[in-house]
């Protein structure tokens, strides 16, 4: 485990390799979730970048800055994939969805932010003019924004050609079951349900359960 100055404050997992993840955080996440990843990884010939996102998770700040870190990953290594969870997930999709990877694994993705946010409103009793009048309502479920809703509007995922493997948990109370499947259905995802899981998986038997699936990712991408 080590830094480099030239792609920023990441910490990149495993031996020289021409083959390099990049390890995406979900909410509350950090760039230290990466290395039961990392590790997997390195077994099977790829190194990881692992970064923390910008304070805040806001898609404006996000997204350029995963593209200009891919960008200078790039440069070193000419093999990329993608390691993302949750709402790291949506915020890779739409910084990558033009580069050339070479795997995705997604956990707990969430691939429909507009329609996270119209439920939101729902289950507050806020209309979508209301909010546009006052800008940003507070919820008991977090903020309401009308910047955030008009940018997930205007990014949905249209274009994602990498083969990915979805991993969600089977009682998922975040992610609605038909968003992913039809995710999968339209770009070709091969997709993994934990039963009796939720959106966090981290009980003993689900994080067993993670596990197998990136191996099990991981070995089919070795033998491409």
């Amino acid at each position: 485990m080590h830094e480099d100055p030239a792609l920023g404050d990441v910490t990149i997992w495993g031996d020289p390799a021409p083959r390099v993840f990049l390890c995406v955080h979900g909410a509350g996440g950090s760039r230290r979730d990466a290395e039961g990843f990392a590790l997997r990884a390195a077994q099977a010939g790829w190194q990881t970048v692992a970064c923390d996102l910008p304070e805040g998770l806001l898609p404006w700040d996000c997204v350029p800055y995963l593209r200009d870190l891919a960008a200078r990953m790039r440069r070193r290594w000419p093999v990329l994939g993608l390691r993302a969870t949750s709402i790291g997930a949506w915020l890779s999709l739409i910084a990558l969805g033009n580069e050339r990877l070479e795997l995705a694994l997604l956990q707990s993705p969430a691939l429909d932010m507009l329609g996270l946010i119209e439920q939101m409103l729902h289950q507050a009793g806020v209309t979508r003019a209301e909010l546009a009048r006052r800008g940003e309502i507070p919820t008991n479920a977090g903020a309401l924004s009308w910047r955030y809703l008009t940018y997930a509007e205007a990014n949905r995922v249209t274009v994602w050609g990498t083969p990915t493997a979805v991993l969600i948990g089977e009682r998922d109370e975040l992610l609605p079951n038909q968003s992913v499947e039809s995710f999968c259905r339209r770009f070709g995802a091969e997709l993994t349900v934990i039963e009796g899981g939720g959106h966090w998986l981290h009980a003993p038997r689900e994080l067993a359960a993670v596990a197998r699936w990136e191996t099990e990712a991981l070995a089919i991408a070795r033998r491409v």
